[in-house]
């Protein structure tokens, strides 16, 4: 088995139970989270009580800490074997300067857990740099509480702007329902109709044949000798001539009313097909948008029960990262409504970006777009709140600068979300 002990010089590592008690309770929170202490607490060594609340739980092992154990061994053994990389790390620092270093390091790459069990079990590491490093702890701590409450507002944000958008897409789904109930109704029409037309139009050819038939046999009849017979014969036949003459007039005349109101369903019909076209397109846009919604909602919830997930991620920072990370890119937001700017500007940091807004030359100068792009990594405009004219104004200043340009179909966070989307992409 390995033995997790660091030499430097011939001082072995700190045991939990050395370390100072007024760190106990820094080293616990930090390094064992609600859902570790909860496994913990399963295991008969460490004999937890039934039914404690988070906080008397972080109180128990704070106990257990304190103790030369077999409970405080095995919780010792627990977190060497969890931080066993990171020991050899830090036990190859020899001074005070070299552990201050990687406390640095590590406190600016995310890993505060790690680099505050690396500092104290370290056995150089003196009572003053134990309490500076302490000290900036405390204040991430604090940091970390605000940032919370701030984030629980935004959740709660996002998750009525979420609700209210499939509110928004069950009432249209329903009415591309209804549309569509109809469009077939109206097909079903055209097709009966269209039927109804080809037999009149298959009459009417058989009715010319027939009158031709007949013309031929008044011809014959007028060739001969006209007899009383004969002169009844052809009176008759063109009594009957001129009947379907006037059959085939009224047949011509109702074939071109059948074929207007052929021409006007079927313009009617490409009108429906095109509005069909328009709520599909519109369904796929709020779709995207609640799946851009639902990942800043993720990764919000995610931070807010345990630390960033992003600092341990091995997809960090490359194409295959599974939310969106700006990875510090500055985002310019041109237009949008002024009392959305703070959390337009929340919603970019929160992704990894920096955020800079020009309200589309309302109050600034439009002179200050051009020295804004060029620090601007990409550009993203909404199509509701900006003029027409500054709206193509800022595109063309992009196809100048080769800056990326998104053309959002709302002010709103979910349209913003799903613009970063695609910047990420």
């Amino acid at each position: 088995m390995e033995t997790m002990t660091t030499l430097t010089g011939s001082l072995p590592q700190r045991k939990i139970w050395e370390i100072d008690n007024c760190f106990k309770c820094a080293l616990i929170g930090t390094c064992l989270n609600r859902i570790e202490l909860r496994k913990l607490s399963k295991e008969k060594i460490y004999q937890t009580p039934t039914r404690l609340d988070d906080y008397r739980l972080h109180a128990h092992f704070i106990r257990i800490s304190d103790q030369n154990d077999a409970a405080g061994k095995a919780l010792n053994k627990y977190l060497e074997k969890k931080y066993r990389n990171d020991v050899k790390k830090y036990g190859k620092a020899e001074t005070e300067s070299e552990i201050a270093a990687l406390w640095k390091e590590d406190l600016d790459q995310g890993r505060i857990d790690a680099a505050w069990w690396g500092v104290l079990t370290h056995p150089s590491a003196s009572d003053g740099l134990v309490g500076k490093c302490y000290g900036q702890l405390h204040m991430i701590s604090h940091d970390c509480t605000n940032s919370t409450h701030r984030n629980r507002q935004v959740i709660a944000e996002l998750r009525q702007k979420t609700e209210m958008l499939k509110e928004v897409m069950g009432a249209e789904r329903q009415e591309f329902r209804k549309e569509r109930k109809k469009l077939l109704e109206e097909n079903r029409t055209l097709e009966q109709k269209l039927l109804d037309s080809r037999r009149h139009h298959q009459e009417h050819h058989r009715q010319q044949e027939e009158i031709a038939k007949l013309q031929n046999q008044i011809k014959n009849l007028q060739s001969g000798d006209n007899s009383t017979k004969e002169r009844q014969i052809i009176a008759d036949l063109r009594q009957n001539n001129n009947s379907l003459f006037g059959r085939v007039d009224e047949l011509t005349e109702e074939l071109e009313l059948l074929r207007d109101e052929l021409t006007r369903t079927s313009r009617q019909l490409q009108q429906v097909q095109k509005v069909r076209q328009e709520m599909e397109l519109r369904e796929m846009d709020h779709m995207r948008e609640i799946a851009s919604l639902e990942a800043v909602l993720f990764q919000h919830i995610s931070h807010d029960q345990q630390q960033d997930p992003c600092v341990n991620c091995a997809d960090k920072n490359t194409a295959n990262c599974p939310g969106i990370n700006l990875c510090g890119k500055t985002v310019l937001y041109v237009g949008g409504l002024h009392k959305m700017v703070p959390h337009y500007r929340q919603l970019v940091e929160q992704s990894g970006g920096n955020f800079l807004h020009h309200d589309g030359g309302r109050e600034a100068s439009r002179n200050l777009l051009p020295k804004l792009l060029t620090t601007a990594d990409a550009v993203l405009c909404p199509v509701d709140c900006i003029s027409h004219d500054a709206c193509n104004c800022v595109k063309k200043m992009c196809k100048r600068y080769q800056k990326p340009f998104v053309l959002m179909r709302s002010s709103g966070l979910s349209s913003l979300a799903r613009g970063l989307g695609e910047i990420v992409q």
